[in-house]
């Protein structure tokens, strides 16, 4: 028995010591399209679903709003994950640098940011965001970060020989995801874009089935923005996308735009509608934007936002 025993713990420990190489040497490269956005500390934010996860590039914030000292680095912390609840608020409170005060803070909303599905009660809704990316961790901050590859990655660690990653992906240190129309090896063509934006269409067709507008989320999208105007300039964005999409999230919610601008106003903080620009903005699936126009549209926001914090009248 005793043999037997020793035997076991040699086992166990062998296999821990594989683990933790496998795990080790993933954190050295490529890890997955979030890991990035969970290994530093942040002076500013860019928040909301993955239509902000590749349209606003930080750097350029970073870089054209120089001159207002704002807090950084500016972290893109957007996810196709981050409704807005108590569990988002969590990771941003953890996220920030404890003497952030003048950091610039983008919440971008869509109709999406408020929604959970139809008759799930507020405790339901709460354990449903504890199983997301942001509510299985509670280290936001490390590089390299252990608890993240340990809870969130979803791939064989064995991929650390293979990287699984789509081609025309660009993952940014900063967080932003980058979506480029041309590799070395191939384009996203208009034909591609098309497909995307059929399978865009019917994925959200699905949605409106079964999802309904929470107000927990609009009361924690509150309890955001009163938070983070204790850390700084907050302002809330719509991304444009294509009108198609923008048509059908406001057939879903006709008083959107309304709704939230009344909520800014009530709260002290800018409502930018981005969503009924011409079509100068181009996606690659219908709603998220590819590189040369998050590009675009991070300069134009960079711009909007200079102008406010001068003093200057805003169109």
């Amino acid at each position: 028995m005793r043999k037997f025993l020793i035997n076991i713990s040699v086992f166990c420990l062998v296999l821990m010591g594989f683990y933790s190489y496998f795990v080790h040497k993933l954190s050295q490269g490529y890890v997955d399209w979030y890991y990035n956005k969970f290994t530093q500390e942040a002076g500013g934010l860019i928040m909301g679903l993955s239509r902000a996860d590749q349209g606003i590039a930080p750097y350029i914030l970073e870089k054209e709003l120089e001159e207002f000292d704002m807090g950084q680095p500016i972290v893109n912390f957007a996810t196709n994950q981050s409704s807005f609840g108590k569990v988002y608020l969590n990771a941003i409170q953890k996220k920030l640098k404890g003497t952030s005060d003048n950091g610039l803070f983008i919440l971008a909303i869509s109709p999406g940011s408020f929604t959970a599905p139809e008759g799930m009660g507020v405790e339901n809704i709460l354990n449903f965001d504890k199983k997301t990316v942001m509510g299985k961790i509670n280290n936001f901050t490390s590089a390299p970060n252990y608890d993240y590859i340990t809870n969130c990655y979803a791939q064989p660690l064995y991929n650390v020989f293979y990287p699984n990653t789509w081609q025309y992906h660009m993952p940014h240190l900063s967080g932003w995801n980058e979506v480029k129309a041309q590799t070395e090896s191939d384009t996203i063509t208009k034909s591609d874009i098309s497909h995307w934006k059929s399978l865009t269409l019917r994925k959200y067709r699905q949605k409106i089935k079964i999802e309904r507008i929470s107000q927990y989320r609009i009361d924690s999208f509150v309890d955001i923005i009163q938070y983070l105007k204790t850390k700084g300039k907050v302002f809330v964005i719509r991304l444009p996308a294509d009108s198609d999409i923008i048509a059908m999230e406001d057939d879903l919610w006709g008083e959107f735009d309304k709704k939230f601008d009344s909520i800014s106003k009530k709260h002290q903080v800018l409502y930018l509608n981005y969503s009924k620009l011409p079509n100068e903005y181009k996606t690659y699936d219908g709603s998220h934007l590819i590189s040369k126009s998050a590009k675009k549209f991070s300069y134009k926001l960079s711009r909007d936002i200079s102008k406010i914090l001068k003093g200057e009248v805003y169109k």
